[in-house]
């Protein structure tokens, strides 16, 4: 599966790269990226990249440029500190993802302006089906266990 990075950022040089195929993401939400995993690549001492998969699945990677000072099993576990204390974060990204840059885009709006209208899960699966079909219906189901 394809993916592509968004941000990556590098403590050794102090610097970070943006994928300008994304320039159309809020300003401060790109601020608020670069911050948080310019912290966690400073923590675990190595490079930190975060992208999507096709799909709209979020990932993150580390690299190190420095293998006898680094600590995989270290890192593991501060990442996935990190995935747990930004998940409100991560799930931004995502959405935005899946709503501008996926073929379902028009799906998951429809799906976050129904649960803001406090519309049911099944009012929400039957006014997808009715507008995209069974297999927006099922796109839509999957998306709102996540």
């Amino acid at each position: 599966m394809d993916k592509e990075i968004l941000i990556s950022v590098s403590p050794y040089i102090q610097k970070y790269y943006f994928n300008e195929s994304y320039s159309e993401l809020p300003v401060s939400i790109k601020e608020e990226a670069i911050e948080k995993l310019s912290l966690l690549a400073e923590k675990i001492n190595c490079i930190i990249s975060i992208g999507f998969y096709e799909d709209g699945e979020l990932f993150i990677e580390e690299q190190s440029e420095e293998p006898l000072y680094y600590d995989d099993i270290g890192a593991g576990l501060e990442i996935k500190k990190f995935q747990t204390e930004e998940r409100e974060m991560l799930k931004g990204l995502k959405l935005w993802y899946m709503i501008y840059c996926t073929e379902n885009g028009q799906i998951v709006r429809d799906v976050v302006v129904f649960q803001t209208q406090r519309k049911s899960s099944e009012e929400i699966l039957e006014s997808i089906e009715k507008k995209y079909g069974t297999a927006g219906r099922q796109f839509a189901k999957g998306l709102m266990e996540e």
